[in-house]
């Protein structure tokens, strides 16, 4: 067998794994930045109001637009391709205990149903993890607004409550991927639970 014919950063059916390596990399270029912006022009600002050389209010306001373009064209995509209404619908899940779904996502983050579970929940669990996939798009158009405005506020508290949003945002993508992964594998895992 050839191992070069399958890269290992690629998974099941050639899909690669980007996610949590551009989450990184947006995570270091803005908070970089955001530093680097404060230690070259925040000399001469106050700790709430900031005057930023150009590069940093052009940067700021590209991030907005980016960022605000990003998270419209994901809520389109998600209305016109139907996963915005198949979040939507009626699930088994919202009527029980927040203990209880946590449970079930425990269960399913791991791999192993407990013995006597209702394989409906658990399947329903894992589908609504794989669903939740496309949030990633319009918490990256979140992270990169607040990036921006960060770099047009250019003042001390600026940058440092829009790099803890970014770095906020970042764990969340982070977080929404692997569970939409451990779905997918807990459903490729017990065939059997979708039959039931």
């Amino acid at each position: 067998m050839d191992t070069l014919a399958t890269p290992p950063e690629r998974t099941g059916r050639g899909r690669r794994r980007t996610g949590p390596v551009l989450a990184v990399v947006l995570l270091v270029v803005v908070v970089g930045g955001l530093v680097m912006g404060s230690a070259v022009g925040g000399a001469d600002t106050g700790i709430f109001d900031g005057d930023p050389p150009r590069w940093a209010s052009t940067f700021g306001a590209a991030l907005c637009l980016l960022g605000l373009g990003v998270e419209i064209v994901a809520i389109v995509w998600a209305v016109r391709t139907g996963r915005y209404r198949a979040n939507r619908r009626q699930s088994p899940l919202t009527t029980l205990s927040w203990s209880r779904r946590r449970r079930l996502g425990r269960q399913v983050r791991r791999g192993t149903p407990e013995p006597g579970e209702d394989p409906a929940l658990l399947v329903e669990t894992a589908r609504q993890a794989i669903a939740q996939r496309w949030f990633v798009l319009v918490i990256a158009g979140l992270a990169m607004t607040g990036a921006g405005q960060a770099f047009l506020g250019f003042a001390p508290f600026h940058v440092v409550i829009g790099g803890l949003l970014v770095v906020i945002w970042a764990v969340l993508i982070v977080l929404v991927l692997r569970a939409a992964r451990q779905g997918e594998a807990f459903l490729r895992a017990h065939p059997d639970l979708g039959g039931r």
